[in-house]
């Protein structure tokens, strides 16, 4: 998975991360949490708490989830698509990157997707269907479903963890508000469980398996904020607790299966991606676990961030901002003058943005394997002459 932006920065770090990364790591086999800070451009930004402005959710069905319906976009003209198309090729030329692909849903109306290079096989034709590992792009699914219980007054945001899982000693004073918006103190996964799961890639890892070899928490419940994927995997069994079911069943009963976003889902067994042994995707869980493609992604992101998935309110939850540019399953992102939020992630090679720009009325999925990148700088790649592909998705009108 992946830290936000924001929790490193500067040359000297940096360089820290990329010599962590090359100590730890076979080349091409990236480690979750170690993408290394981006350009300012992409900097999550500070927030006075307020939401952004251009969010105008649409009334919600009073069950609080599961009401959304499918929104099949009109292509885009040959001409755009063409355009487009160069502008991938251009930046994945650019970046070195094995493989690339974009998914663009403008004022949720026109849609394009878009693919550069081979697939990881090598032979498979690369399309905007095509699996990728989508890493802590999960979390904005999880943080949807534990918010949709929310909405149906099943979990309390300022609840105690441990009212629904008591078991969770780890979890002791910690509410799901601070799980979610990572302000828990919990210890993250990554360190303590890196070399087990590259040692053993075959071993399915349970939740209560993971949680037993944290160290201690890193601060009290409330007081700081610290990225950790444990946080995570802790809402995906606090989801499995309270409704009775896989968090699996219950992601297809609420998101995939009424959006239709066949290509979303838990990798299947002997149909995981390349790089990925199931020791991996097991260990994160719902943190990370999920596959996806461009083109459900921006379905995806257009669905959540309309209102289509939770209550108004609660949306705009998600989407408060403390001053490290996060909500609840949410990130802040500042394209130039642009405001966007989404997530971002990675995972051992795999990087992906889902990113919601409200005041181009955008939604953009990246999906990209090869080392690591800046994606704010593949989005905005031009040359002397030729446009990137965010101002040319800013061009998209419907007619």
């Amino acid at each position: 998975m992946r830290r936000p932006i924001a929790h490193l920065t500067g040359a000297a770090a940096l360089l820290a991360v990329l010599v962590a990364v090359s100590l730890t790591l076979a080349p091409g086999a990236f480690s979750p949490g170690e993408l290394p800070p981006p350009a300012a451009s992409l900097l999550p930004a500070a927030s006075s708490g307020t939401q952004p402005q251009a969010v105008s959710p649409s009334p919600h069905g009073a069950d609080g989830g599961g009401t959304a319906q499918p929104v099949d976009l009109r292509p885009v003209s040959t001409a755009e698509s063409a355009a487009l198309q160069a502008a991938v090729d251009r930046a994945r030329a650019a970046f070195g990157l094995t493989s690339v692909a974009v998914g663009i849903s403008a004022d949720a109306q026109l849609g394009w997707t878009g693919t550069s290079g081979p697939s990881r096989d090598g032979t498979t034709p690369l399309s905007g269907t095509t699996p990728f590992a989508i890493a802590s792009v999960t979390k904005t699914f999880t943080a949807a479903v534990v918010l949709q219980l929310v909405d149906e007054g099943r979990v309390k945001l300022d609840a105690a963890v441990n009212d629904y899982l008591p078991e969770l000693t780890i979890a002791r004073g910690v509410t799901v508000r601070e799980l979610l918006s990572h302000s828990s103190g919990i210890a993250d996964l990554l360190a303590p469980m890196r070399d087990r799961l590259n040692a053993e890639p075959s071993r399915v890892w349970q939740p209560a398996e993971v949680l037993a070899l944290l160290g201690p928490s890193t601060f009290e419940p409330g007081t700081s904020w610290g990225y950790s994927n444990t946080n995570y995997v802790i809402a995906g069994m606090l989801v499995e607790r309270v409704t009775g079911h896989p968090f699996a069943d219950e992601l297809e009963h609420r998101i995939t299966g009424p959006l239709k976003l066949r290509g979303t889902g838990p990798p299947e067994r002997g149909k995981l991606p390349e790089l990925m042994g199931v020791s991996w995707t097991s260990a994160f869980f719902t943190s990370a676990m999920l596959d996806s493609n461009a083109a459900n992604l921006v379905r995806w992101g257009d669905a959540l961030y309309d209102g289509s998935i939770l209550r108004a309110e609660t949306l705009a939850q998600m989407l408060d901002f403390n001053d490290r540019g996060y909500g609840l399953g949410a990130e802040q992102y500042r394209f130039g003058g642009l405001l966007g939020y989404g997530h971002s992630g990675l995972l051992r090679g795999y990087t992906t943005l889902l990113v919601h720009i409200p005041d181009a009325h955008l939604t953009l999925a990246l999906l990209a394997t090869g080392h690591l990148f800046d994606v704010s700088d593949l989005l905005t790649y031009s040359a002397p002459g030729v446009p990137s592909i965010l101002s040319l998705a800013g061009k998209l009108r419907p007619s």
